[in-house]
């Protein structure tokens, strides 16, 4: 007889869960790896001048106002 009883339907449904969380997992994987790089990418650009990525910073954050950050930028030599 083909079928295999009960195990052959229990071990289709294990090996279909498993299938899913392998995806799911997968899917997980792939955003992660995706997000890092975009950050990383944006965090090199504020941080390629140390000096000028501190003075955006400040300024972003509302420490110094934009007369300020222009003078200070001039100062810095950009």
């Amino acid at each position: 007889m083909m079928g295999g009883g009960w195990f052959g339907g229990i071990g289709m449904m294990i090996i279909g869960f498993l299938g899913f969380v392998l995806l799911v997992v997968g899917i997980i994987y792939i955003i992660r790896w995706i997000l890092p790089q975009t950050n990383n990418q944006q965090q090199k650009y504020i941080d390629s001048d140390n000096s000028l990525g501190i003075l955006k910073k400040r300024y972003a954050n509302g420490e110094i106002d934009k007369q300020t950050f222009e003078n200070m930028k001039k100062d810095l030599g950009y």
